[in-house]
């Protein structure tokens, strides 16, 4: 008999809280880090209904565990619950990260983290460029948010198909930043100019996400050349929007970069220790989800 030495009495807990969550490879990613690493932690999805949020977090806090991620449909009423938030979180109103430090309970956003770093990754650089985000969920706020009060891009646009809720953000994100920001639908026939000058296109949409792999969020004949493609989305790791961009001659990014480094970033909060991405094998993790 193989016994397994990797949970034992003092072990610490980290859960992603979430629903659904069974599509998730964050456990995947966040146990071979502690394991590789030695460390002295556990990664468990936990699926909570919207109803149940409440009782969740109350019972974790009394288990002292170490920290939690937290994803839909949980980021906005997360940040209820926390003994402090980030500046930055208190400004995007999402938390996906909780933690603990000195018996209180912290929360933060380490979306935009992630995303910068995919996007320097693949030598994209966001300062001067023209950006324009698809959607108005918790992502796009985030994001819009986040590009906004760093004032480094050039412009910044947020296009969704209601133009009440889109126009609504764009307000916020300008209200909380001072960078203007403007809002278009996707039948607006001032978009076309818009992404002549697009740099950066992120879509923070679910338009093609698994199982809708054949949906896109906008029609191909925006792409252009100088345009770089990227998609929040990972599953599938090449979605329709990414294919059509790729044959215009864009360059193209998935979500799955951002997914490994935002979580590099919340493990630094339940640890203390920096992971090097080299411990991870990108194409392993790429099998890891549901291709088309």
């Amino acid at each position: 008999m193989s016994i397994d030495s990797h949970i034992r009495g003092d072990t610490r807990i980290v859960y992603l809280l979430g629903y659904p969550v069974a599509h998730s490879i964050s456990p995947q990613i966040h146990n071979h880090a502690f394991r590789t690493m030695g460390l002295p932690y556990a990664y468990i999805p936990l699926a909570i209904p919207p109803g149940s949020f409440h009782s969740a977090v109350y019972a974790l806090r009394a288990g002292n565990f170490a920290g939690a991620n937290i994803t839909i449909p949980h980021k906005i009423q997360a940040s209820y619950y926390c003994d402090r938030i980030s500046d930055l979180s208190r400004l995007t109103g999402t938390v996906n990260t909780l933690y603990l430090d000195n018996g209180l309970l912290h929360g933060t956003t380490t979306d935009p983290e992630g995303f910068k770093r995919a996007v320097k990754w693949m030598g994209c650089e966001l300062c001067g460029s023209d950006v324009v985000i698809l959607g108005n969920g918790g992502v796009a706020r985030t994001l819009a948010i986040a590009l906004a009060i760093d004032k480094e891009i050039n412009a910044l646009s947020i296009i969704g198909r209601n133009l009440n809720k889109v126009s609504l953000l764009a307000k916020e994100v300008s209200a909380v930043s001072g960078f203007s920001v403007s809002a278009y639908s996707f039948d607006d026939e001032r978009l076309t100019d818009t992404m002549k000058e697009c740099t950066l296109l992120v879509n923070c949409t679910s338009a093609g996400m698994h199982p809708s792999v054949e949906t896109t969020p906008i029609d191909s004949k925006y792409f252009h050349k100088e345009m770089v493609v990227f998609d929040t989305i990972y599953n599938p790791s090449r979605t329709r929007l990414l294919d059509e961009a790729k044959a215009a001659g864009c360059r193209i990014q998935n979500g799955l970069r951002m997914l490994l480094y935002q979580g590099l970033a919340s493990f630094k909060l339940w640890t203390g220790y920096e992971v090097n991405e080299d411990i991870f094998d990108i194409s392993e993790l790429e099998n890891m989800v549901c291709k088309k």
